[in-house]
């Protein structure tokens, strides 16, 4: 006769093999609380002989409790014995960590035990961290994501692993079971007062919100965590397709993403959304603080009709809209400082700010070829004798452009090119005297045209790196 006791070693293991969580011989950080569900999870961890892993017990003193969070360590202690395996214990004050990081006890104590385990995960070379999340836990996320407000990502609940390299083996098992199977192998657990407070979100689901529905559907505990292993695979999919999009649209330089305005609008609005919480997590490498409303506002980012906007994005993130991109930096870089104003004697090679130069020479007149390219001028050296200088530019600076009547504002000058208002400043203008000659690389001015009156020419290129 088969028992809970034999079956739920058997379930975790196939759990273990279909989700790849880690492999025979593995070593593995059990975080161990001294409740039920860890308990349970130990002693599992501690029955597949055909995997074998090599455990090593992790256990975090909140300092919440006084002398029952000692009772929980000593506890822990006993059993990390009794398993004859390693522990590793750290005292933490969670009330005074909230009160420095302005945190809520729930949010600091989970906190301060993701750092705890990573950092064992790192020092032990652990292939993972295994957590005693079940199946009734996995209910209550998705109701209290439900609750805040959650996309089919938030309603996946929990992952059996995650990107920390954090494994669920138990998520398919219930509460239920695992005292069940406690009872029957005679083993004993500490009991937490704290998860009787329905001051706690989750208390109340689990004990207020969670029975009640059991009115409507007795297994509604099973259901909703089934329809989250649903969501989970078609997140996960389209996850897949996202990052296929991500990779056509867009390019990465260090911690800044520039995509193409167009082929994001082209996208169906749930790809979009997608997208843009993609670019996000791979920014920050989280999407903590980041909402809905975050993403409706890059939305609207994309469909403004002014070229030009910014918008200020949590964890020091900045999205631009720069005509046809929109540009992610990771932390906001303000426009380019202007450059001082640098002297230009004669012909010969200069050196500008960030890694572009100005070469002149000088060459006869009769040579020279049409058309040029933009990053190439020739000036009459009768007319612009040297010296010159070159600066960036100001506010209410004017050009006679080449091939037109009279003057035009630079400032106009790039908004017809489309240069994005945050390169603006880092374009080398170049003077004789108080006559703008050329915006490097853009326009040349009518002032340095070739008139046959002299049989030199200076050439000037400009080149950006």
């Amino acid at each position: 006769m088969t028992t809970i006791t034999t079956a739920l070693p058997a379930r975790v293991a196939r759990s273990i093999r279909e989700h790849r969580l880690f492999a025979p011989g593995d070593t593995i950080i059990v975080a161990l609380s001294g409740g039920a569900d860890s308990t349970a999870l130990l002693d599992l961890l501690s029955r597949l002989p055909e995997l074998s892993p090599r455990l090593v017990a992790a256990h975090v003193n909140h300092c919440l409790r006084g002398p029952e969070s000692d009772r929980d360590e000593e506890f822990v202690r006993s059993l990390a014995e009794q398993y004859r395996i390693p522990l590793e214990c750290r005292r933490i004050d969670v009330k005074e960590h909230s009160r420095k990081e302005r945190l809520n006890l729930e949010d600091a104590g989970r906190r301060v035990r993701i750092g705890f385990l990573s950092e064992l995960r790192d020092s032990w070379q652990a292939t993972a961290v295994a957590l005693a999340h079940h199946a009734d836990d996995q209910a209550e996320t998705v109701l209290m994501r439900l609750l805040r407000g959650a996309g089919p990502g938030g309603l996946a609940g929990m992952p059996y692993r995650n990107g920390r390299k954090f494994i669920r083996p138990l998520l398919g098992i219930t509460r239920a079971e695992l005292t069940t199977y406690l009872a029957e192998r005679g083993l004993a657990w500490r009991e937490d007062a704290s998860n009787q407070d329905t001051a706690f979100l989750r208390n109340r689901i689990r004990h207020e919100l969670l029975p009640l529905l059991e009115q409507y559907n007795p297994a509604i505990r099973e259901r909703l965590a089934a329809t989250a292993a649903v969501l989970a695979d078609e997140h996960h999919l389209l996850n897949q397709l996202t990052k296929e999009v991500v990779d056509r649209a867009c390019a990465r330089d260090g911690d800044t993403f520039t995509c193409s305005v167009k082929h994001l609008t082209e996208q169906p609005p749930a790809l979009r959304r997608r997208f843009l919480r993609l670019l996000l997590e791979r920014l920050a490498g989280n999407l903590d603080h980041f909402t809905g409303r975050h993403i409706k506002a890059m939305e609207h980012l994309l469909d403004s009709p002014r070229p030009n906007a910014v918008l200020n994005l949590p964890q020091r993130i900045t999205a631009l809209r720069e005509y046809g991109s929109l540009v992610l930096r990771r932390t906001f870089a303000p426009p380019p400082a202007a450059m001082g104003e640098l002297a230009i004697t004669g012909t010969g090679h200069y050196p500008l700010p960030g890694g572009a130069s100005l070469t002149l020479t000088s060459v006869p007149a009769s040579v020279v070829a049409e058309p040029l390219a933009a990053d190439t001028a020739l000036f009459n050296p009768d007319r612009t004798p040297f010296p010159w200088h070159i600066r960036t530019f100001q506010d209410g600076d004017r050009i006679a452009p080449f091939g037109m009547a009279g003057s035009k504002k630079v400032k106009e000058l790039f908004i017809d090119a489309k240069v994005p208002r945050s390169q603006r400043r880092s374009i080398p203008l170049l003077f004789c005297d108080d006559t703008l000659l050329w915006v490097c690389g853009l326009r040349a001015s009518q002032h340095a045209r070739l008139d046959g009156t002299s049989d030199r020419a200076i050439k000037a290129v400009f080149s950006k790196t």
